[in-house]
């Protein structure tokens, strides 16, 4: 074998050399050309540009939107601003702006009233903008991204969530105390939920103190997802096991006696009138605020055997970019902003559930809520939220049909199978007429 020279070894070095620099240059050009490509892909107008939003001012007050949308906006985009609808004022509902020929570029719905935007020719497959914008849906609740595909019926998002409630079970300890009675705690199903309600309720003094309210059909019902209208056949679908289930146990519960008071929405005779143990139900801080007499905090929400760690269906506000929006890029980088992880995090410091996960976002739960010092605030994320039902415009009514049917049941007037089959029959009758 020929042996190589000092001074071969130095040419072949010296070629090597010059190879790997090439070949790291061309290395470094290329990303450097994709980063470039990349930033082209993106370049997007910062021409001053005003987006119509939509939504009802009494989910988001105006200074809140102003605080956790328009300033953070802002200060990423200057050239975005805002021109607001409040969908829950008389005249500018989404229907009467569409007919004065005025399309938001977004809108905030909720996934149980999504039925309000959809079929309306506004549905936008956001999908490629999450792509292009190269936004990470994993850093948000799944259930919640889920969701949205589910109500909408579309294998496609057609808006993204922003924040969700959350389930728990709010107990007044000055009750339990009265009564020598042992609080509620983590894990307790509904059938433990209910013998404790059984101890708390009795009249002392001529009050009578309820032991429970379960807040009624809806909420309970939502746990199995049970659904009103199958929207294939535009049918009800209310005389079922499930439905029988729910309403077997809002009646055990109703039957207790001195509790019989059917309280769909009992946040004031929890937090003011000081009268009700314990109320599962969703997110209700807002309305504790000022209840300076009610020594309360919360615990898991009730769960049943078969679905264990589950609360009620998920409940999030949606934001959607319209199909006849002519900014679509501008209202990305709106809603992208949304769900930043700044913003995210000062939404949960007020108390709102973002739908950013992680420990770090919970930590940061009700931060800024004084009356909510000391409470057990981490307790509102150990019930996850159960997978939501497809939404017909016809569950509004069907929901007023079953809570008169509960009602009838409790007060004696008709068994459950009997209030069960009338209320599928009346709302039958009800879509006939529509």
């Amino acid at each position: 074998m020929a042996k190589i020279n000092k001074t071969q070894t130095i040419m072949i070095s010296a070629v090597l050399m010059s190879l790997l620099a090439s070949g790291c240059s061309g290395k470094i050009a290329g990303e450097a050309e994709q980063k470039e490509k990349e930033k082209e892909a993106l370049a997007i107008s910062n021409a001053p540009v005003t987006l119509r939003f939509a939504y009802p001012f009494n989910w988001v007050l105006e200074s809140e939107f102003k605080q956790y949308i328009e300033e953070p906006v802002k200060k990423r985009y200057p050239n975005i601003s805002f021109e607001v609808y409040n969908l829950a004022a008389k005249g500018q509902s989404l229907d009467e702006l569409l007919a004065a020929g005025t399309v938001p570029d977004m809108v905030m719905t909720a996934s149980p009233l999504m039925e309000r935007y959809t079929g309306r020719g506004l549905d936008e497959n956001i999908e490629p903008l999450i792509k292009k914008f190269r936004f990470d849906l994993t850093k948000l609740n799944k259930v919640a991204v889920d969701g949205v595909k589910i109500v909408s019926q579309t294998d496609y998002l057609i808006g993204l969530p922003w924040t969700m409630h959350f389930y728990a079970n709010y107990y007044n300890k000055t009750i339990f105390d009265k009564f020598g009675v042992e609080y509620p705690r983590n894990g307790m199903t509904w059938e433990e939920t209910y013998e404790l309600g059984k101890k708390l309720t009795r009249n002392d003094g001529g009050i009578q103190y309820r032991g429970l309210e379960p807040d009624g059909p809806v909420r309970i019902g939502s746990i199995f997802s049970l659904p009103y209208v199958d929207p294939k056949t535009n049918k009800a679908v209310v005389n079922t096991d499930g439905w029988k289930k729910v309403f077997d146990l809002l009646k055990k519960i109703y039957d207790i006696p001195g509790n019989g008071e059917v309280k769909l929405n009992a946040a004031g005779q929890f937090a003011n009138d000081g009268i009700l143990a314990m109320y599962p139900s969703l997110n209700l801080l807002s309305n504790l605020k000022d209840a300076k007499q009610v020594n309360w905090d919360i615990v898991q929400y009730p769960q049943f055997k078969e679905l264990p760690n589950t609360g009620m269906q998920v409940d999030e506000y949606v934001i959607h970019i319209t199909k006849q929006s002519k900014y679509k890029d501008q209202a990305f980088q709106v809603l992208s902003t949304m769900l930043s992880e700044e913003v995210q995090k000062d939404l949960a410091r007020i108390g709102r559930v973002p739908v950013m996960t992680g420990k770090d976002i919970e930590e940061e739960f009700g931060k800024n809520l004084d009356y909510a010092k000391g409470k057990n605030l981490k307790n509102a994320f150990l019930a996850q939220p159960a997978k939501p039902f497809v939404v017909t415009k016809h569950d509004a009514k069907a929901k007023t049909i079953m809570i008169e049917g509960m009602n009838a049941t409790v007060k004696g007037q008709k068994d459950i199978n009997t209030a069960l089959r009338e209320a599928e029959e009346s709302i039958n009758t009800y879509i006939a007429t529509q």
